[in-house]
């Protein structure tokens, strides 16, 4: 590869034009919305294996409404911090189908689909 194709692949990278492996993957992956009248209460532990990775989530539900979401495992990465901000909106909107935090998409998408499977996967 000559230095002029290199510079020009460099550049197209940084500029995100050049696709990352599965990164739209997970940005596209739907979050559904719950019927919590269904989710026994209690918690319930729910996963989601990406990158190799299993994040898990424990969602309390009590009287068909979501009261606690605690984090059981997660990245120890800024993404991964950065992301968390999507659990005090799955409490305010008492669904797992909230946006995403601007920066940390990928990291909010597999804990959102986690909580997702905490409320649906038995």
């Amino acid at each position: 590869m000559t230095r002029e194709k290199l510079a020009w692949l460099v550049l197209l990278a940084g500029l995100g034009a050049v696709p990352s492996c599965g990164l739209d993957d997970v940005r596209d992956l739907p979050i559904y919305d719950v019927e919590l009248s269904a989710v026994p209460d209690g918690a319930h532990e729910g996963r989601f294996q990406e990158d190799g990775f299993t994040y898990v989530v424990r969602t309390t539900v009590q009287g068909g409404r979501i009261t606690d979401v605690a984090i059981v495992e997660n990245r120890d990465s800024k993404y991964a911090k950065m992301a968390e901000a999507v659990l005090p909106r799955v409490l305010a909107r008492q669904t797992p189908n909230v946006d995403a935090v601007t920066g940390a998409t990928k990291s909010s998408k597999v804990l959102l689909k986690a909580v997702e499977n905490s409320l649906t996967v038995r």
